[in-house]
């Protein structure tokens, strides 16, 4: 059995393609990949990101619990602000990347992976504290983001209201479980709304009037990609820590004491032993997630995520490779059965166009 958001009945109206992710019927696409790719960078696309896990966490000792679940402080975020931070388990390794809002001094929302949700809330409710509330509001709320040039134009038109003053990674509350975010996973400026079930489809609808093209998840996935974001379950896993990872900027090891913390300092001082690449192969190749990538003749670890980059017209890539090897000057990508020369290339791949 799959779930399905409060906009199923709307993507089978509008002809999307429906596969089943993370235990969701979700749209892959409308038309085509590269056209909805293309839309995001050039005008404006809404995206049904519903299926991802809505938690609400409220309580006098709610900033405590979360400073203890999460690698990054959560005592110095304001009301309405956002932070990028990951979930370890005792290990180090990444259980989940999250999005913390801080509602008000003792209220917080947090949005994980859909392919995480179920997990997330046992590990949450196993460290639950006495005086806090958790409740997953997944089922009784939709989720979309509108991304692209056009998005604060759209938004302020179906929202009824001024977006432009909502800073980057901030959060602003409309109404009851209404929230619209200037947050996204695709390099454009854009806005992430959450509002209950009854209100997400004529939201969808309103936008869709405005000019929004439907994107689905292909171009959700070619989009992040470019930018070099991690995707669960391909940069991050329970076996890949957030200092492999390239995530170190969100890890605070100064603050008290968290899950993960003493394997994440002791990886830090032994050295890291896994380092994350972004590569860009030579030709036409394209890599895919478990592509060997080697330094010569010596394999020195593997692509996470690869694909085709719709707007550099070429495939790219990122990877988990030895620590010492960043620098690889004979780094080639094994592409079916096939050694490719490769550049290694920072991310993001494409200039990102965030309002910060």
């Amino acid at each position: 059995m799959t779930f399905q958001t409060a906009l199923f009945t709307r993507h089978q109206k509008e002809n999307a393609r429906i596969v089943d992710f993370a235990g969701w019927d979700m749209p892959l696409q409308y038309s085509s990949i590269t056209a909805e790719h293309m839309a995001v960078r050039e005008t404006a696309g809404i995206f049904d990101v519903g299926h991802m896990g809505r938690f609400f966490l409220q309580g006098e000792h709610a900033t405590r619990f979360l400073e203890k679940m999460v690698v990054s402080r959560v005592d110095d975020l304001i009301p309405g602000q956002v932070r990028y931070s990951v979930v370890c388990n005792s290990e180090g390794g990444c259980k989940d990347d999250v999005l913390i809002t801080r509602l008000e001094k003792d209220a917080y929302l947090v949005v994980v992976n859909a392919s995480n949700r179920e997990k997330l809330a046992s590990w949450f409710n196993e460290h639950l504290e006495p005086g806090i509330d958790f409740k997953d509001d997944t089922f009784a709320t939709g989720m979309i983001a509108i991304q692209g040039p056009e998005a604060l134009q759209i938004g302020e038109l179906i929202l009824k209201t001024e977006l432009d003053s909502i800073p980057y990674y901030h959060s602003r509350q409309l109404g009851d479980r209404f929230f619209v975010s200037r947050t996204g996973y695709t390099g454009e400026d854009g806005f992430e709304i959450i509002a209950p079930n009854d209100q997400i489809e004529q939201l969808w609808q309103d936008a869709r009037r405005e000019g929004a093209q439907p994107i689905g998840l292909g171009a959700r996935d070619s989009l992040r990609l470019e930018m070099g974001y991690s995707l669960y379950g391909h940069e991050l896993s329970e076996t890949i820590s957030p200092l492999e990872a390239g995530l170190s900027w969100v890890v605070n090891l100064e603050k008290d004491d968290f899950i993960g913390k003493s394997a994440l300092a002791r990886q830090k001082l032994e050295g890291i032993p896994r380092r994350r690449i972004g590569l860009v192969p030579d030709g036409a190749g394209i890599p895919r997630q478990g592509y060997a990538l080697f330094d010569g003749e010596e394999k020195i670890g593997e692509t996470t995520s690869g694909g085709f980059s719709t707007t550099l017209k070429k495939g790219i890539g990122l990877g988990l490779i030895r620590s010492g090897r960043q620098n690889a000057e004979n780094l080639s990508v094994e592409i079916r059965g096939k050694k490719v020369s490769a550049i290694i290339r920072k991310p993001p791949f494409v200039a990102s166009r965030v309002k910060k």
